[in-house]
């Protein structure tokens, strides 16, 4: 497993001279890439690990550092690795405990201790205002990716991105029954998400919409070159494309953009306001955001704001505007409150 390799190059390191990736890979039985995504996670957890390219660059640990792993088990390092939130969630709540405090043990004379940085900077993960996302098939699905077996479960899709977004009821979806080879799980603020192959094609499903998960003994099939994070990235930016299919001109005041910002978060908004002429009182900003009903609903908040293009959507504000007046007539009883 990977979490045992990494452990076995921290240990290689720790007792020996600079070694170079292409050894390391050679002795690991994988390919060089895949070492420089183990060292890379090392680093992400604190070990300073140092890579120098040319005739006298290699990978070693920087000189007075002592690693902290000697007797710590594969689970506490997986625990390091995967953060205190999701190991919460997976049970190993206590192994992580338990390996954050040999990290402190260790101590270290190359900056601040671990326990001064924990003290100072918090981690959470959880979303505002929304209840955590702890489902129930958590443990089976972990364990199917831990052990490398294969995985069953029936899935519900989410409904219609527009019928969702129009006030109207969703049509109900029926669970379809899934048979999958795990590849991994991701932890995305505080939503599980399982990553895993089906027909040979990587997929991402959602941990709380499925029911009767089963593991089943037959080995799961891994592609060698699989790498989580770089599908999650290319998978997550296909999906937030996915979304955005609706091209919009707006004109706004200038002193609107930051709401524009609040309203339709993300890369794409800060794009197209970066872009714009941003002389006068007013931008003109042109980008792509959802469904009619949801750009709608969110150009709402945005003061001053006009529609230039498409004609639906500058209808669809009017109407909306307009239902809230009629329902917001002034009354005489505010009239004599005030």
């Amino acid at each position: 497993m990977r979490t045992s390799r990494m452990l076995a190059i921290l240990l290689e390191l720790g007792n020996a001279r600079p070694t170079t990736a292409q050894a390391l890979a050679d002795r690991h039985e994988v390919s060089t890439r895949t070492i420089q995504r183990d060292i890379a996670s090392l680093q992400q957890i604190g070990v300073p690990v140092w890579t120098r390219t040319g005739p006298a660059g290699g990978v070693g640990l920087v000189e007075g550092w002592r690693s902290p792993v000697t007797g710590m088990t594969a689970v506490e390092l997986q625990t390091l690795i995967i953060g205190e939130a999701g190991s919460r969630d997976l049970g190993l709540h206590d192994d992580f405990t338990a390996a954050r405090l040999k990290m402190l043990a260790a101590g270290s004379t190359l900056g601040p201790s671990p326990e001064h940085t924990h003290e100072r900077f918090l981690l959470d993960n959880e979303a505002w205002f929304t209840p955590t996302d702890r489902p129930t098939s958590l443990a089976e699905v972990a364990r199917s990716v831990w052990e490398g077996r294969r995985l069953s479960f029936d899935y519900t899709s989410r409904p219609p991105v527009d019928a969702a977004a129009s006030g109207s009821p969703p049509a109900e979806v029926s669970p379809r029954h899934r048979a999958v080879d795990p590849l991994g799980l991701v932890l995305k603020t505080d939503r599980w998400y399982l990553v895993a192959a089906r027909r040979g094609t990587p997929r991402t499903y959602r941990l709380s919409r499925m029911s009767h998960v089963e593991v089943h003994p037959e080995p799961a099939a891994r592609p060698a070159d699989f790498s989580l994070a770089e599908y999650w990235r290319e998978s997550r930016g296909a999906f937030e494309a996915s979304l955005a299919r609706l091209p919009v001109r707006l004109s706004l005041p200038t002193a609107s953009a930051e709401a524009l910002v609040a309203a339709v978060p993300g890369a794409g908004t800060r794009t197209a306001i970066g872009g714009a002429d941003r002389g006068g009182e007013r931008v003109e900003i042109r980008l792509r955001m959802e469904s009619v009903a949801i750009a709608s609903s969110q150009l709402m908040a945005v003061p001053g704001v006009e529609v230039l293009e498409p004609a639906s959507l500058r209808r669809a504000i009017h109407d909306r505007a307009e239902a809230l007046r009629i329902c917001n007539q002034p009354r005489e009883a505010d009239d004599a409150t005030v």
